[in-house]
């Protein structure tokens, strides 16, 4: 069985490489996240801001247990066990609290609520699995790679074979998760802004411009025609490891831009041009195109641009 690294609102583990995501709902502060595999619901994920130093988490899961009632009576009456030790790693329950349970239907369970004081939320995670299915080495393995406290800096982002790293204060705005399109928007304040697409299949998108001096390049511009009209760019093409890698760096134009003027030059420093970044690339291995989009007020654009680029893992 093959693991990756899985990342949503803060929330880090590790998973069997066939879940993939199947329901979403809330925001980063509360919502609701379930991962299947080809036959079954696999995980569900649930997390809440509380205001309360030391919430009541057994009345949290009394709530919980009625969803599962609810969701699961299908395979008859589910009956429920609290106070599970599932975990004993004195590190694991440093600093937050632990309740483990588990559940057995139509199918059974295991989960893990937890309190974090220091970002005050509450997780609850649960893994399921067949009746006679011999799980718990699986199970084991989730929860001990379970980290609510995320990196102090950064927030990691994940669906369907996609995995993104950015800053801890940007924030998710939307996304779009369908087939041969991903999307993510990031947002801090008004005037900053991330965006990471993934596009596939590469060749197909790439077919009708395979005449052009660069297919990549001339798809890009088609298809973001809209979005860079209004900015000067300064292109950069380049190879990485056998795969087609292009930089646009630009910033507004002004209808000023050739008056050569001192004041003008004052003027445009106090109404700070857009920067607009993107880095596209081109994924042979995967057969996929990568958009990562930054916008902002300053060179500090690129830099992010770059870096959010960067903690795409295409193969």
């Amino acid at each position: 069985m093959d693991w990756t690294l899985f990342g949503w609102a803060g929330i880090q583990l590790e998973l069997p490489t066939t879940w993939e995501i199947s329901g979403i709902s809330g925001d980063e502060k509360n919502g609701y996240l379930r991962l299947d595999d080809a036959e079954m619901p696999r995980l569900e994920l649930k997390w809440a801001k509380s205001r309360k130093k030391k919430p009541d988490l057994h009345a949290t899961l009394d709530e919980y247990f009625k969803l599962v009632r609810k969701n699961y009576k299908r395979g008859g009456n589910v009956s429920f066990r609290r106070n599970v030790e599932l975990i004993k790693d004195e590190d694991f329950l440093k600093d937050r609290t632990v309740l483990g349970f588990s559940w057995k239907g139509g199918i059974r369970a295991n989960g893990l609520i937890l309190h974090n004081p220091d970002t005050k939320r509450i997780t609850i995670v649960q893994v399921m699995g067949r009746l006679k299915e011999n799980w718990r080495p699986t199970v084991l393995r989730i929860f001990k790679s379970i980290s609510d406290y995320g990196d102090p800096q950064h927030t990691i982002w994940s669906a369907y074979g996609l995995r993104i790293t950015v800053p801890k204060n940007y924030k998710l705005e939307r996304q779009k998760l369908l087939s041969g399109y991903l999307m993510f928007a990031f947002a801090r304040r008004k005037t900053r802004k991330i965006c990471v697409e993934r596009y596939g299949p590469a060749e197909v998108l790439l077919n009708e411009y395979t005449e052009e001096p660069n297919p990549l390049e001339t798809w890009f511009r088609a298809r973001y025609a809209k979005a860079i009209r209004g900015y000067g760019f300064e292109v950069t093409p380049h190879n990485e490891h056998g795969d087609e890698h292009i930089s646009f760096v630009g910033q507004q134009t002004r209808v000023y831009d050739s008056v050569p003027f001192s004041p003008v030059l004052i003027v445009d420093k106090v109404l700070k041009r857009s920067r607009l970044t993107f880095i596209i690339k081109h994924c042979h291995r995967t057969n996929r195109i990568y958009v990562v989009q930054t916008i902002g007020r300053n060179e500090t654009s690129e830099q992010l641009a770059q870096q959010v680029a960067e903690s795409i893992h295409c193969h």
